[in-house]
């Protein structure tokens, strides 16, 4: 059942350049899912489409507002208002104004409160974000967007950050959602494990949408068979006009042939008849070029059509730096370690030079606190950490970054080694090309983003990487190449991944369970 119907939506760059043109789509109740890769622009596309119905829909945005860490919580969440109002009634203060506002979320703050203790954060309602982990700051802003019991939900990334219980509970609530009459939710996504929930599948590509009537599994299968056929009629159409090409030549061959041969037979026959002979030859040579000319332009043609079903994507590559050590050198010594935030619990550890290790625990365990306390930004509550090594960091929210500068100066201001050229092919290599480069990062994508965070923090040699969910926001090609780059890193380095597909490919030799 159709529920809604969107009106053609386009979107131009900053330089004029197109990225979507007239892009229709209607939305059926159950779940659908919009797939495409990083930059492809399907968070402005999502903005676009919940911004027509505006009474209907609620938007969870993929990236939480710049600065959110001096959030409140409930002034992230949007909720400040509505708090204000029951604290007036409370107070014995009640106007027409308050009593709107309260509508329908009279058990807003005990409800808030018990699923603050369910992900086990403070039952605090203004406390500020930065205390709460990615993971429980994504449950919340979820919990939010169900809570209000819009009709249509579009959710960007929605499973950023979340471990595999917080997935599960996100799977439950979208199925109790959708199972009230005339629901839908959109779903962003590059989880395979929600995709393959969905009925139906559109593919944001630079050629256009197009719409699959199935879940990620039937998506992979019917994308296959269409790259197949399409591969097999540009290989007929290439031939065809292949063959065009070469009846063309051969029929020009023929006809000065035989030019050559009247022009020597010109002697020995009457003018009248030779001119009329010459007039006969020219009028079936025109012909035949005629002929030839629409057969090569429907070739021509045909060859077009077939290539503008085809999307050119120019291949990526991750290119991480670091000397390939010969020695065994102790890196991080941590004896009764104790976190100022999550488990309290005293971890003690060694990690060599060239350890792969994989953090894991709960959202709010302290994996992120860990990260941080080896990057310098945290002082441990107790015990001693001992470092023989420089630390690079990359956190879930790509704190590194200079939202208002560059790609391009971002790169080269934390990598200043790097000569323009070979930061602006670092960037390329990643899909960061020409004019992305020159964008200032806070208009690039989730994924974009990533991309050019990992670059900055991996161009040093003799250094630990801190890896805090790197394969956030990632479209699935990515993910892999990251994976592979990784895979075949000389160094070593601790990542925080809850994707166990990620982790396997990374060759872990490490795991500290926090």
């Amino acid at each position: 059942m159709t529920l809604y119907h969107f009106s053609p939506c386009s979107f131009s760059l900053a330089n004029g350049d197109i990225l979507y043109r007239d892009i229709r789509l209607s939305l059926d109740s159950g779940l659908s899912a919009l797939i495409g890769r990083n930059g492809i622009g399907k968070s402005l596309l999502a903005a676009q489409l919940a911004a027509q119905q505006p009474a209907d829909c609620y938007l969870l945005p993929q990236l939480p507002p710049t600065h959110w860490q001096q959030l409140r919580l409930a002034d992230l969440l949007g909720i400040t208002p509505i708090l204000n109002a029951l604290q007036q009634l409370a107070n014995g203060h009640c106007d027409t104004g308050s009593l709107s506002l309260i509508d329908g979320h009279w058990q807003l703050q005990d409800d808030l409160c018990h699923e603050l203790q369910q992900i086990g954060a403070t039952p605090d309602l203004w406390q500020v974000c930065s205390s709460l982990s990615g993971g429980q700051l994504n449950h919340l802003r979820l919990w939010w967007a169900f809570y209000q019991q819009r009709p249509l939900l579009i959710l960007d990334e929605p499973s950023n950050h979340l471990d595999s219980e917080a997935r599960s509970w996100l799977s439950q609530r979208i199925a109790r959602f959708l199972a009230r009459p005339k629901t839908a939710i959109l779903l962003i996504s590059h989880d395979q494990a929600l995709l393959q929930q969905a009925s139906v599948l559109y593919e944001l590509t630079s050629i256009g949408l197009h719409r699959y009537g199935g879940n990620y599994a039937f998506y992979q299968q019917q994308r296959q068979l269409q790259h197949t056929a399409l591969q097999q009629q540009r290989q007929q159409a290439e031939r065809n006009l292949a063959q065009q090409q070469r009846q063309a030549q051969s029929a020009a061959e023929r006809a000065a042939k035989r030019q050559q041969q009247g022009e020597k037979r010109r002697g020995s026959q009457a003018t009248i008849l030779l001119d009329y002979q010459k007039n006969r030859a020219q009028s079936a040579v025109s012909a035949r070029r005629t002929q030839e000319q629409q057969q090569l332009k429907q070739a021509q043609q045909q060859l077009q059509q077939v290539k503008a079903q085809q999307e050119i994507i120019k291949p990526q590559q991750f290119y991480l730096q670091a000397t390939a050590a010969n020695n065994n050198k102790l890196w991080v010594n941590a004896v009764a370690l104790q976190l100022a935030y999550g488990n309290r619990q005293p971890l003690s550890f060694n990690w060599r030079n060239k350890q792969r290790v994989h953090l894991q625990g709960r959202n709010g365990s302290g994996k992120s606190t860990l990260l941080q306390t080896l990057a310098g930004l945290l002082a441990p509550a107790a015990g001693q950490l001992q470092l023989n090594c420089t630390v690079h960091y990359l956190d879930q929210h790509f704190s590194l970054l200079n939202f208002s500068q560059s790609a391009l100066a971002n790169l080269r201001q934390y990598c200043p080694l790097i000569s323009e050229t070979a930061a602006r092919t670092l960037l390329a290599s990643a899909g960061l090309r020409a004019d992305k480069a020159l964008q200032p990062a806070g208009v690039l994508s989730g994924g974009e983003r990533m991309k050019l965070a990992m670059l900055m923090v991996s161009q040093h040699n003799d250094s630990l990487l801190l890896l805090d969910e790197p394969d956030n926001h990632l479209d699935l090609e990515t993910k892999t190449l990251l994976a592979e780059a990784l895979y075949h890193y000389p160094a070593g380095f601790v990542v925080v991944s809850h994707d166990p597909h990620f982790i396997a490919q990374l060759g872990i030799d490490t795991v500290l369970q926090i």
